[in-house]
């Protein structure tokens, strides 16, 4: 099943409602490419901030040690299985799960 992220919230200067398309298997999100896969430029998203793992119609997340840590609908978390319509926080940006 084909998952991506939309922006809700960003950095002053960044467009928010953006799409960001999940691939099957990891996606590594943080401020550098490589070795990230999708790059959120925010002054407060680690080099490498956390990973969506997208196996089939299963998603999750993990942080990967970041230093302001990865908020799933609210909660600080170091991983979660994620819905459509959870919301994260990572640095500045607040993203929603989507499916399709």
């Amino acid at each position: 099943m084909p998952f991506h992220l939309k922006i809700l919230v960003a950095p002053e200067g960044e467009a928010a409602g953006r799409k960001i398309s999940l691939a099957e298997g990891e996606n590594i999100v943080g401020r550098v490419a490589p070795p990230s896969t999708i790059v959120l430029e925010g002054t407060k998203v680690s080099k490498r901030h956390c990973v969506f793992r997208v196996a089939g119609a299963d998603l999750s997340v993990e942080d990967l040690g970041s230093s302001n840590g990865l908020f799933v609908n609210g909660k600080r978390l170091d991983q979660a299985k994620l819905r459509k319509k959870d919301r994260l926080v990572v640095g500045e940006y607040t993203l929603e799960v989507g499916e399709g």
